[in-house]
């Protein structure tokens, strides 16, 4: 009995040594330092590392809503157009319940000149039907979702401040989204505990820079 006790707690161990890396991240659609971070470092990163990685984006951050009739009515820190790629991103998060295809979709948004109208070249671009999409940001469906993405962030402990808020398997820090913002890559394939794959290799030689004030937008 006391060695099998032992074989699955070395089991249990060695699974929870190869869990992924957590990153939540809370932002805004025309937010420049949000852009940077999932254009720069988040879908890059996800690219290499998608194997130890397990990410959630919530398209909200310092933007308002109040109830509308049967929906809800938002006002956001960039104007209307960030509201809509807010939405859009919503949308999509809840019509394709996949992160592969979300994360390929809000890059192709963020690096657009114009996310707000950029829906249907991305969806085109990764393959979807935007009809669905187009039907869900304009009725009450995307309303509860955007605001559905508002009462999780809500939940945050501390509450969010600024954006990107970037947290890191449910630790939160400034300096931590400062090292995120930096080279994400390289926190990644430090918090990851199982064996870190060859993309690894490379940044577990570098030396740690001092860690950058993370580059924010206010509320």
């Amino acid at each position: 009995m006391h060695k099998a006790l032992v074989f699955l707690s070395c089991v249990a161990a060695q699974v929870l040594a190869q869990d992924p890396v957590k990153i939540h991240l809370y932002y805004e659609t025309l937010c420049p330092y949000s852009i940077d971070f999932v254009v720069d470092q988040l879908y890059p990163t996800w690219t290499e590392l998608k194997d130890i990685m397990e990410v959630e984006m919530f398209p909200f951050g310092n933007a308002r809503y109040s109830p509308d009739g049967e929906g809800w009515a938002f006002s956001c820190q960039h104007g209307a157009d960030e509201c809509k790629g807010n939405m859009i991103h919503a949308c999509a998060k809840d019509h394709f319940k996949d992160i592969n295809l979300e994360m390929d979709f809000v890059n192709c948004l963020l690096s657009a000149g114009h996310p707000a109208s950029a829906g249907p070249k991305c969806a085109s671009e990764v393959g979807v039907d935007w009809t669905p999409l187009d039907e869900c940001i304009s009725s009450v469906e995307g309303q509860d979702l955007l605001h559905e993405v508002a009462l999780q962030q809500e939940q945050l402990s501390p509450a969010l401040y600024f954006v990107p808020w970037i947290i890191v398997n449910d630790f939160f820090s400034e300096d931590q989204v400062g090292e995120c913002q930096t080279d994400l890559k390289k926190v990644v394939c430090e918090k990851y505990k199982g064996t870190p794959p060859p993309a690894c290799s490379a940044v577990q030689k570098q030396t740690r820079p001092a860690p950058k004030h993370p580059k924010r937008s206010f509320a």
